[in-house]
């Protein structure tokens, strides 16, 4: 009723109709830059309302299909295709650039304890104006220099040594007991060596407070490096699966042609047997009808090959117009022993994840433990000593320093956020381990699947076999028509097609099985 009503308005209005269907008209012609095209094409509604002859006829004028044009060609064994795989993957790239960055981090954190050498120097000086021309005007002047050698400790404190000179003269006027005035000058001169030592005893006067950079640095290195080795467990794994459906695609190719060998022989047979008046056309039309949908599925078949290509490229990481071929033609098939639990164990102490989460436990607890010293008072000591070069003068200083910051509660608030973090990570470590472990369980669960469909599909496949030939002699004889040949048929490249899909699964199990247990088995 809606659409009957949506009619009878369009009718209504026709003048309306015709102004918006030019203006759609313009609007398409400027939108596609003036250039219409003429495609050929049919909209399909119910399949048994479709004009065959016309479907037939738009095939036809779009002509034979091309296939994108390649630059390169690449044929990789497996063990090569995992190594390039190694080489040029693009997020493996970009795991072993952040690796490198880490390292790098390491050398800057060390930097705090290299020395820094300064060099200094000054001069100043005075002259005031005397009345008395009798007598010359006071002056002084003052000159110093020193190279100082500065080099911070592990134990949070620092040394300093250096050398230094230093040269004072006076000129001025002093007055006498007879109240006679008079120049006197002064001239003093002091060179040598000096070192000072300055050391905190509580707040910040630990190890671990003073290298906490290097400390962290290391442990997000060596984050990076897990999380690079797990990425080179899942391109190895994701490689190999890849290369297997390759293998795979090849073979349910040559599946479906042995089909259409097996469909052109049947259609000269039935059209031998239809000459001779023993089958009725329907015969030579179930052969033709078999032979159409084997070429069909050939189509499917090459292009699920294209498509295995293309994901094996990916993560190969290979430029996306260089063809790639397998030189491995078969797909391995070498049950292992099951052994769940030795698995899980492994997985447990193998797996980047696990090692890199501990790194990441290992960097909170160093800063739960700095966080404790940041609550202690500050109590510092420093002392140092200045001989001359005439070993009989010096200098020296000692001094002590103590503060408690009332309330502390910056402090008190970190250390509280650190034990947070603490327990946080203790939490993901036992998720990971539980996540590790259904994994493992997931695959070997897997594992015996692929592995009962390969016990059960062979044997499919040897029925399927038998129950052909035997078809196709009661046909020769004239006992049946060739519907149970291609019945038959059918069923054969089902059988053979599913038992390739499992061997291929069983491949690609094995493959993600060693990535879930940290290596090669």
């Amino acid at each position: 009723m809606r659409e009957r009503r949506m009619a009878k308005r369009s009718i209504s209005r026709p003048g309306e109709a015709g102004k918006w269907a030019a203006f759609l008209g313009c609007l398409f012609l400027f939108v596609s830059g003036g250039q219409a095209q003429e495609v050929g094409g049919l909209d399909v509604g119910r399949i048994s309302d479709l004009d065959l002859n016309a479907l037939r006829t738009i095939i036809d004028e779009q002509g034979s299909i091309q296939e994108p044009g390649t630059v390169g060609f690449r044929a990789l064994s497996l063990e090569s295709a995992v190594k390039t795989a190694l080489e040029e993957n693009l997020g493996l790239q970009i795991f072993a650039v952040d690796v490198a960055s880490s390292e790098r981090q390491i050398d800057v954190s060390k930097s705090k304890f290299h020395p820094v050498a300064a060099i200094g120097g000054e001069a100043t000086g005075t002259r005031r104006n005397e009345s008395n021309p009798a007598l010359q005007d006071q002056s002084s002047d003052r000159q110093e220099a020193q190279v100082v050698l500065t080099q911070e400790v592990p134990t949070g404190g620092d040394v300093s040594f250096g050398v230094g000179y230093a040269r004072e003269f006076r000129n001025e006027v002093v007055t006498d007991s007879g109240n006679n005035n008079f120049n006197q000058t002064n001239l003093n001169e002091i060179a040598g060596l000096g070192i000072e030592i300055s050391q905190p005893l509580l707040r910040g006067g630990r190890t671990y407070v003073a290298r906490q950079k290097i400390l962290d640095a290391r442990y997000d290195t060596e984050v990076r490096r897990a999380e690079l080795k797990s990425e080179v467990l899942r391109v190895t794994a994701e490689t190999k699966a890849a290369y297997y459906q390759v293998i795979g695609a090849h073979r349910q190719i040559e599946v479906v042609e042995q089909a259409l060998v097996r469909d052109g022989e049947l259609i000269r047979a039935s059209s031998a047997l239809f000459d001779a008046g023993r089958v009725s056309k329907v015969d030579l039309f179930s052969a033709e009808i078999s032979q159409s949908n084997d070429r069909a599925r050939l189509a499917t078949s090459q292009a699920n090959l294209e498509v295995a290509q293309n994901s094996l490229r990916k993560v190969i990481g290979l430029p996306v117009n260089v063809e790639v071929e397998v030189t491995d033609t078969t797909i391995p098939f070498w049950p292992i022993r099951m052994n769940l639990r030795g698995w899980i164990e492994r997985a447990i102490d193998m797996r980047p994840e696990l090692l890199a989460l501990q790194n990441e436990r290992a960097k909170i607890e160093l800063a739960v433990k700095v966080r404790k010293n940041e609550k202690l008072p500050g109590l510092d000591v420093k002392g140092g000593f200045f001989p001359g070069f005439d070993w009989k003068s010096y200098n020296y200083n000692a001094g002590l320093s103590f503060d408690y910051p009332l309330g502390n509660a910056a402090a008190k608030g970190r250390l509280d956020q650190a034990r947070l973090a603490q327990d946080k990570i203790r939490h993901e470590i036992a998720r990971a381990k539980r996540d590790i472990e259904l994994e493992v369980r997931e695959i070997e669960i897997r594992l015996r699947e692929s592995l009962a469909r390969v016990e059960n599909l062979t044997a499919a496949v040897t029925s399927a076999r038998e129950k052909r030939e035997i078809a196709r002699g009661r046909f020769e004889m004239g006992l049946a028509n060739n519907l149970d040949i291609t019945n038959a048929d059918q069923e054969l490249v089902r059988a053979e097609t599913l038992l390739l899909e499992a061997l291929v699964d069983y491949a690609t199990n094995v493959a993600l099985l060693e990535s879930r247990i940290g290596g090669e088995l």
